[in-house]
């Protein structure tokens, strides 16, 4: 049966679906589609199809039958019979990067994806983030794949038209139409996964959809389809696209994917209808710095990849090799000029990932959270940090700091600062203040309570701190 969802939302208890969750002994019959239409039928919905729909893939996957066993080599445990589960997915980059939802491929055996073709390739699971509900899945398709194109959720409008396409109840490339009925939703599943700012829509989303795209008008992706209210019509939900792409550039990063290291911090800018990416920071002694990038350049082109977001920068970049630059065309005055960019190994970094670092010396794990995560406790919180593991007997588990937690902020002496990247909190540990007193003040949002704690800091500050 679908995992029940509880919903907060104006102040209503109601049950919720996990769109995938249904879990089946088959799926339906693969077929292809045949995609066309005279002028005079050709609407703009037809047109937003077309558009997407190739871009669109169909998930399937196997994994055992639940069992109360708690011994794992029981005859029960080995004679569990194997089911079959059901999602969708976009191709984001043309190399056979698939974007899903992370319970559509958790704790699965074995994952088949079937291209709008009727093609079916193995894929691998490559990045997962659970708390935002996404991953990354890699295929190796034998021709470029056609790639969606990326919207966003900052303009978005209750009424507007909206569409889905997915492989609801296994019927793959099932398109569905409707409107935005709500934003900002908020949808509690578990004490551990809790749905932030979603979009409410009335397109159909049916288990079978969970990972698909939601899409505009002019056929842009802005929210991927998650989850559907149970016993109701038309109220399904998607997460928005402009949180979407923010993990999903953190998933596809060269760190995690080539371990390599670049410098450049990019930040997207909306002006009207035109979109651009713009160099927010360089980070000091980075190769971009060594390549002559600086703040405030706009990002025009990685190699002949058009820079349109900030997942671009990280797709360009992901098969650049050290010793094997990458030309990067920046708009500096009105005027394009390319760079060479080498990118560094991070064993060779002076410093290495913020994230190693703060894993290293007080035993955290951080993800960033958008405001929406902590907009409970104060709306002028401008983000925070997700506690997404602690490390035993590290400084943060003497602590007791807990799975779960959003680091807002810290405390030395007199002294308070926001934590919002992983860098803010190597920052506070550079500073003298902190090297004084040995200790900071954490500031935590623990069940929608904001909760100090102090942590101990003496063995932290005898290891390198050290800026990229």
């Amino acid at each position: 049966m679908p995992t029940p969802l509880t919903s907060r939302d104006d102040g209503l208890i109601g049950k919720l679906t996990v769109a995938v969750a249904v879990w089946v002994v088959a799926l339906a019959p693969a077929s292809g589609r045949s995609w066309g239409a005279s002028a005079a039928r050709r609407s703009a919905v037809v047109e937003a199809v077309e558009k997407v729909h190739r871009s669109v893939v169909s998930i399937s996957s196997e994994k055992k039958a639940a069992s109360h066993s708690r011994w794992p080599f029981s005859p029960e445990e080995n004679q569990r019979p194997r089911v079959s589960g059901m999602g969708s997915g976009v191709v984001i980059d043309g190399r056979g990067y698939v974007l899903t939802n992370h319970h559509v491929v958790d704790k699965v055996q074995g994952i088949t994806v079937q291209l709008f073709d009727g093609t079916t390739l193995p894929a691998r699971l490559l990045q997962f983030d659970p708390i935002m509900d996404l991953a990354i899945l890699k295929l190796d398709p034998p021709r470029p794949l056609a790639a969606i194109e990326l919207g966003s959720s900052s303009d978005l409008m209750v009424g507007e038209t909206v569409l889905t396409i997915g492989n609801a109840f296994g019927y793959e490339n099932t398109v569905s139409s409707g409107i935005i009925s709500a934003l900002h939703r908020d949808v509690t599943l578990s004490d551990d996964q809790v749905y932030r700012n979603l979009i409410q829509t009335d397109a159909c989303i049916n288990p079978g959809n969970s990972g698909g795209p939601l899409i505009n008008i002019d056929g842009e992706l802005i929210g991927i389809n998650v989850a559907v209210r149970a016993g109701a019509q038309g109220i399904g939900f998607a997460l928005p696209i402009d949180e979407v792409k923010r993990v999903a550039t953190e998933l596809l990063s060269t760190r995690r994917l080539a371990a390599t290291w670049h410098g450049v911090i990019p930040a997207e800018q909306h002006r009207g209808l035109k979109r651009s990416v713009v160099i927010a920071e360089v980070e000091p002694g980075s190769p971009a710095e060594a390549a002559g990038l600086r703040p405030g350049d706009e990002l025009v082109r990685v190699g002949a990849l058009p820079i349109a977001h900030a997942l671009d920068l990280e797709r360009g970049l992901i098969d650049v090799r050290p010793g094997r630059p990458a030309n990067v065309t920046v708009r500096r005055g009105g005027t394009e000029t390319a760079l060479s960019l080498d990118v560094r190994a991070l064993s060779q970094s002076a410093a290495g990932a913020p994230e190693d670092q703060i894993w290293r010396l007080l035993g955290l794990r951080t993800i960033p959270v958008p405001t929406e995560y902590v907009a409970t406790v104060s709306p002028k919180l401008r983000g925070g940090l997700y506690i997404q593991a602690v490390l035993p007997g590290s400084p943060a588990a003497e602590a007791a700091i807990q799975k779960g937690d959003i680091l807002l902020g810290m405390k030395v002496g007199s002294r308070h600062w926001e934590t919002i990247r992983p860098d803010n909190i190597l920052y506070v540990l550079r500073q003298p203040e902190t090297a004084q007193t040995h200790s900071a003040l954490l500031y935590l949002v623990r069940q929608n309570e904001v909760q100090p704690l102090r942590i101990s800091l003496g063995g932290s500050l005898s290891q390198p701190i050290l800026s990229r």
